[in-house]
């Protein structure tokens, strides 16, 4: 029997390659890496690599029993590393990390040297476009330029809430893979990643306060922000589009929902649409193809389960009961 496998899902988002060859595996990696020296025992060894890829980010386990050291990069990805079992060791900085070690994987500014040892971990990677992009305040300005100055989590805090987030984007991604490529879920899914990705590892790509953040949260800054996302609830819309319609920078937008609304503009556009889909669960007739996990993916709702909570929350009822949940 082949000891290899190639699995990919009618989807393009899913791929998986496993095999008890280390030479077949050894051919695998170095496809990523320049080089790659494999060493344990035939007998026991294996290999599985499984990648989620949405287009804007990637989700990556991996499986090895083996000692394995790697020569590679700069990566032109950013790239969240979490250690499940095994050890790594980080050559060129001198850090080991066992279990539960967070750690900032692939810097995009340098190659790095790493020793894996019968590791299980799992990798998140996005651009460093996506991630500086999240930085960004106003509208017309440049991304501000990225560099993170330390691999390692600015405190327990800050690795708890990206934990938090991946758990979220892992939750979602289980109960409805076949959507991951849904705009309105992988872009907010991207933008959140990196929003928390920049809260968690200590940085450079903070962009400069300005005093019109204050003075431009107006009620017709509130209005403009309104409208646009009422009018482009359906696309997948950012903080930048809506700051732009706004006519503002980006805070100025949130200085104006927190200060009219108390809430947040994705919060705003959130609810925007949840209605969106309350009306077309409304008007959806038993027998029509309609079911409520793909309104809810439709509308940026990935997980069943906690869109049917936010619907219950809002309009103190129930989804349809005649419309199918559907199938993941």
């Amino acid at each position: 029997m082949d000891p290899t496998t190639v699995t990919r899902e009618p989807q393009r988002y899913r791929f998986e390659f496993a095999t008890t060859d280390p030479d077949q595996a050894g051919a695998y990696l170095s496809t990523a890496h320049a080089t790659t020296t494999i060493k344990g025992a035939r007998h026991t060894y294996r290999f599985r690599h499984v990648r989620l890829d949405a287009g804007t980010f990637s989700f990556d386990t991996l499986d090895h029993q083996a000692s394995t050291d790697y020569d590679c990069g700069p990566f032109p990805v950013v790239s969240v590393a979490r250690v499940h079992r095994g050890l790594r060791t980080d050559r060129d900085l001198g850090e080991c990390l066992g279990p539960g070690g967070l750690v900032l994987h692939a810097p995009p500014s340098r190659r790095y040297h790493l020793r894996q040892e019968s590791v299980f971990w799992s990798l998140i990677s996005m651009t460093p476009q996506a991630v500086a992009e999240a930085a960004r305040n106003r509208p017309d300005d440049p991304a501000p330029r990225l560099r993170f100055t330390s691999t390692r989590p600015a405190n327990l805090a800050a690795a708890r809430g990206w934990l938090h987030v991946v758990g979220y984007i892992t939750d979602s991604l289980n109960s409805a893979p076949g959507f991951i490529a849904h705009p309105l879920l992988a872009g907010p899914m991207t933008r959140l990643l990196a929003a928390s990705l920049l809260a968690t590892f200590p940085n450079t790509c903070l962009a400069e306060p300005h005093h019109h953040d204050r003075t431009d949260a107006t009620g017709t800054t509130l209005s403009r922000a309104v409208a646009f996302i009422e009018s482009n609830a359906d696309l997948d819309i950012t903080a930048v589009d809506i700051a732009r319609a706004a006519r503002v920078s980006v805070r100025a937008v949130q200085r104006a929902f927190r200060r009219h609304l108390d809430t947040t503009p994705t919060a705003y556009l959130r609810r925007v649409r949840l209605d969106r889909a309350h009306q077309q669960l409304l008007a959806a007739q038993p027998g029509d193809g309609t079911t409520i996990t793909t309104v809810a993916a439709q509308w940026g709702f990935p997980n069943p389960a906690r869109f049917t909570n936010d619907y219950h929350g809002t309009y103190r009822q129930p989804t349809p009961p005649h419309l199918p949940t559907g199938n993941h």
